[in-house]
């Protein structure tokens, strides 16, 4: 069963995939379509829609209020890439990564096999030897040093 994050990132998505990469919503109204608390909108909205997923997220408070939730184009994937490395923490949990990598992947900026060595490469389990907050840093490290390599070869993924 999925999560209520879950079901709302999928309505979302739905919307920006039905309306050309871009969606304006009403939070209380599609609250109250799917059964939930606006916070739970906004959760989602701040954790899943950021700019390092390739997303920018506008809102206008008040009785006529609304969310545009825009996904940002790239005119290539090196500059995609690129982007992601500059906005890129010093910091990275395996969970950050794999969202990262997610997003790339839903972007057809990775395949389903490079996105599975993403995730074992910088896994936990492959830095295990190293404590924290020094793995999270390397990790960081390694994940933006493959990408700009990636980027310097013209993005081929």
């Amino acid at each position: 069963m999925k999560s209520i994050s879950d079901r709302i990132e999928e309505a979302i998505l739905g919307l920006i995939e039905e309306q050309d990469g871009s969606c304006q919503i009403v939070r209380n109204v599609m609250a109250a379509e799917m059964r939930v608390t606006p916070s739970q909108i906004t959760y989602v909205l701040s954790t899943r829609f950021t700019y390092e997923q390739g997303f920018l997220v506008e809102s206008r408070r008040g009785g006529s209020g609304f969310v545009r939730i825009k996904r940002i184009p790239y005119s290539d994937v090196t500059e995609y890439l690129m982007q992601l490395v500059r906005s890129m923490p010093d910091s990275l949990t395996q969970h950050d990564v794999y969202i990262l990598v997610s997003g790339m992947k839903n972007d057809e900026i990775v395949s389903e096999r490079i996105a599975r060595i993403f995730f074992s490469v910088l896994s936990d389990r492959s830095l295990f030897r190293l404590a924290n907050p020094l793995r999270d840093e390397v990790r960081s490290d390694i994940f933006k040093t493959i990408l700009t390599s990636l980027a310097a070869q013209g993005g081929a993924l």
